[in-house]
């Protein structure tokens, strides 16, 4: 029988090792190894580098763990975090958006007092806030007239949603009053929803607004 060189049985000895290799291949690794001990110190060493001594084990997986621990570490940090910034939304959601309170004659009266002051009653049961306008000269059927806009808001805390939950006091038990600027030149009052800066950038007019505008009160 031809001999098998030493290089070809090296380059097999990883497949030998790992015992991946045929039966007949495996045969003729073990005859060339008794007989070569240049093949069998090489089988020998490579054996050695291919098996991790018990202590590098246990280091390996120290470090597994702790990179593992760690990254459980950044991951609740990061949870914890982010269920921050919902809470926060939530609140500010809750307690600081607003939204406008619908005209009805039951809920806001206006009306000029003695000293010619002219005013603004809401009778809800709560609000976040009363916005109005100076008078303003705008064509009304022809006739310029000084008009000015008002509306209220309220947060959604204060929604109708809310009263399931809460006991709150009925409608005209609280009374808000806010006088009108300029109440003087006021000609008409008209109730509804304005945004400023929509008009000053140009998205939007007060004739456009007045449109859309519910008349609440006329000299």
């Amino acid at each position: 029988m031809k001999k098998i060189k030493c290089t070809i049985i090296q380059d097999v000895l990883p497949l030998y090792i790992d015992e991946v290799v045929s039966q007949d291949t495996k045969e003729m690794v073990d005859e060339h190894l008794q007989s070569c001990d240049k093949c069998q110190k090489e089988y020998e060493s490579m054996k050695q580098d291919l098996y991790i001594p018990v202590e590098n084990k246990d280091s390996l997986f120290n470090n597994i763990s702790k990179k593992w621990r760690k990254k459980k570490v950044i991951v609740s940090i990061i949870s914890i975090l982010v269920t921050a910034i919902i809470l926060i939304g939530v609140f500010l959601y809750v307690f600081y958006y607003e939204t406008v309170i619908p005209y009805s004659e039951d809920l806001i009266k206006i009306e000029r007092q003695d000293d010619n002051q002219l005013v603004s009653h809401y009778f809800g049961e709560s609000y976040a806030g009363f916005n109005g306008t100076h008078p303003m000269p705008l064509e009304i059927d022809g006739e310029k007239k000084n008009v000015s806009f008002i509306f209220y808001t309220k947060t959604v805390v204060d929604s109708p949603s809310s009263n399931l939950i809460n006991n709150k006091k009925s409608l005209n038990e609280q009374e808000y009053i806010f006088e009108l600027p300029e109440s003087e030149k006021i000609d008409m009052v008209y109730y509804v929803d304005f945004d400023v800066e929509k008009i000053t950038d140009g998205k939007d007019s007060w004739n456009s607004i007045l449109k859309r505008a519910v008349l609440i009160w006329e000299k």
